[in-house]
């Protein structure tokens, strides 16, 4: 069965210049939701997306839904970002407004752990086998 996400149009594909939604191969590497619940900023981040007014660090996906998991933060707010679960597709959906612009992937990210990603500044999350 295919992934969803592999089949849902890009909106803003054009205007963005680039592939916003992991490719087929990435999507074989990112884990599924909770598979690295537990694991605290040693949980690996698969992909940064950004905009003017926000950052989402992703560490789990679900392909089927669009569900994602990871540490979000929203004007530049780094001490009051968090963990927790974003829609990828309505970020790529996303319409900017006057203020507002596009939601973009990091073309040049590398998958890391959180801690050695994440902005500093931040509140940090301790794993469970700490």
């Amino acid at each position: 069965m295919p992934a969803f996400i592999l089949n849902m149009p890009e909106v803003h594909r054009e205007r963005r210049g680039h592939r916003f939604y992991p490719t087929p191969r990435e999507l074989t590497t990112i884990p599924a939701i909770y598979q690295q619940d537990g694991k605290g900023e040693g949980a690996i981040v698969y992909a940064h997306y950004f905009s003017s007014w926000g950052d989402w660090y992703m560490t789990e996906l679900d392909p089927k839904t669009g569900e994602a998991f990871g540490w979000a933060c929203l004007g530049g707010d780094h001490l009051n970002g968090e963990w927790g679960y974003f829609d990828i597709v309505a970020l790529e959906s996303h319409v900017p407004t006057y203020a507002g612009t596009l939601v973009e992937r990091d073309l040049t990210f590398t998958p890391a752990p959180a801690r050695e990603v994440l902005p500093s500044g931040r509140r940090t999350l301790r794993s469970t086998e700490d």
